[in-house]
């Protein structure tokens, strides 16, 4: 039987990099999808979620409780980017000695330099909780990477592409390594594969 009464907490991101548009979403909209689908399924199951939404400082800061979904929205519904570096150690510090819980940080792992305070931070969390970072992966540099080239552009778009995926794919290793899960997928599908990472971690009894 799947156990009841656990916290679930969506950590999100609302720093710089968030405000880059994919498709006709910016990064903090697709990701703010996908922590409400989390909610709801938490409330679905009989979990208690929160969340935090933080950049260069906590803009949100709600602790995980029962039937939490609506809150969670309402904590989020009115979130913007802002143009500041996030500080993911104030974030996580913030999530603080809370029980043990499912922790899902929702960022965006596109900038390899960027993402090492995020990568310094995780076993801030891993140590105590389970941690999944997801990331939306962008469907146009896999576009770019698989079609044959037409021009020299096109030669040099692949290029910079398979730059930015070997980034992303090093980031991946160097979080697993600290202690983190890692979910990246398109936008139409970050809410489906947030949920099956945090089912499978109430399957394999990590919280």
């Amino acid at each position: 039987r799947v156990e009841q009464d656990r916290d679930v907490v969506c950590v999100v991101d609302t720093g710089r990099l968030m405000a880059a548009p994919i498709g006709n979403l910016t990064r903090l909209d697709a990701v703010i999808d996908a922590a409400t689908a989390v909610a709801f399924v938490a409330d679905e199951v009989g979990d208690r979620c929160g969340v935090l939404a933080f950049d260069s400082q906590v803009r949100r800061n709600l602790r995980p409780r029962r039937a939490g979904g609506e809150a969670v929205v309402n904590a989020l519904f009115d979130l913007e980017p802002v143009r500041t570096e996030s500080d993911y150690e104030l974030a996580f510090r913030t999530i603080g000695g809370i029980k043990r819980s499912f922790v899902l940080v929702l960022t965006d792992l596109l900038e390899e330099s960027a993402a090492r305070p995020l990568v310094d931070s995780v076993p801030i969390l891993a140590r105590r909780h389970a941690v999944v970072v997801a990331s939306i992966a962008d469907p146009d540099l896999a576009a770019a990477v698989g079609q044959r080239p037409r021009s020299s552009l096109d030669v040099y778009g692949a290029a910079v592409a398979l730059d930015v995926l070997e980034a992303r794919s090093r980031v991946a290793s160097l979080l697993r390594h600290a202690g983190a899960d890692v979910v990246e997928a398109p936008p139409g599908r970050l809410g489906a594969a947030c949920v099956h990472a945090y089912l499978a971690a109430k399957a394999r009894a990590r919280l």
